[in-house]
């Protein structure tokens, strides 16, 4: 096996996870190999997904089973098991309701001309809600981070990497993060699970998970959802297609309550918004450093 530069660390448990096998598409040949920990209780729901994906197949799998205590606990283990296998000087952040883009993998193959003083690669996310063209926003979001001696994730849920005081850099690349794109049930079970954990927030009690209506529990959220213009990436588009018939209806709610939460005046703030958001990550092709490193 040739030596590593880069490996993704994954956490999986005992959740249905509709896009894993798109986000391993979408890494497949970019990074080297693939860290997972799996805290499922039992057997794995997602063993048959692993090693079907390009990782299994080429021998760049490393899973980790261990229970689940904490998303820091997880995430350790990850770093854990990346020093053991040797996986090289950069680690790929990513999530299981994720999938990425083409540029993903030019920037993998581009990490060794990050300069020392930079420790993070950040990149943007739209954050896909209730829709597969509503979203809520584009956040910046860490998406390679550089492996050194020392550090650990902190936080139960939330977590945060600490030990690296090395630079950002933020590149003009957005990827796709549907976490929120499953009816409201998945939502409020995240949020128990998280409230378990020590998160300060609303919790739906669990006989009231199947009579939730998402015009009051996410009353808050659609007068800030924004049109969703672009394409999807390619290796979520299968995916996207098949829980755009399954949830068919609960997607067209969600296009009602969002338009009846948005009177004229409010459109006019989203359009302004969006047109910001569009803005901040494009404005990243002006440091000559990112174009590079996208090239």
């Amino acid at each position: 096996m040739s030596a590593m530069r880069c490996a993704a660390h994954l956490i999986v448990g005992s959740r249905d996870e509709p896009f894993l096998a798109a986000l391993l598409e979408s890494m497949g040949g970019a990074v080297d190999a693939l860290v997972v920990n799996d805290n499922s209780d039992g057997s794995s729901p997602h063993e048959e997904t692993l090693r079907a994906s390009w990782f299994g197949r080429n021998d760049r799998l490393f899973v980790d089973r261990s229970p689940f205590t904490d998303f820091s606990a997880a995430r350790n283990r990850c770093l854990d098991l990346h020093a053991r296998i040797g996986a090289g000087p950069w680690a790929a952040f990513v999530d299981a309701d994720e999938v990425h883009g083409e540029p993903f993998g030019r920037i993998a193959r581009n990490l060794d001309a990050v300069p020392d003083a930079y420790d993070f690669v950040d990149a943007y996310t739209w954050h896909f809600f209730q829709s597969f063209d509503l979203y809520t926003s584009v956040e910046r979001r860490m998406a390679f981070f550089r492996m050194k001696p020392g550090m650990r994730w902190e936080e139960p849920v939330h977590e945060r990497l600490r030990g690296l005081g090395g630079a950002r850099l933020a590149l003009p690349y957005v990827y796709a993060h549907y976490g929120h794109v499953l009816p409201p049930r998945r939502h409020a079970e995240k949020g128990r699970q998280y409230a378990g954990l020590g998160q300060i927030g609303e919790v739906v009690p669990e006989d009231r998970l199947d009579a939730i209506d998402p015009a009051a529990y996410f009353k808050s959220i659609w007068p800030t959802v924004l049109r969703f213009n672009g394409q999807h990436p390619a290796a979520a588009r299968a995916a996207v297609a098949a829980l755009r018939k399954e949830y068919s209806r609960e997607q067209d709610r969600a296009e009602v309550l969002a338009r009846a939460a948005q009177p004229p005046p409010v459109r006019a703030r989203n359009v302004a918004l969006k047109l910001n958001y569009e803005q901040r990550w494009r404005s990243r092709y002006l440091n000559p450093l990112a174009r590079r490193l996208l090239r």
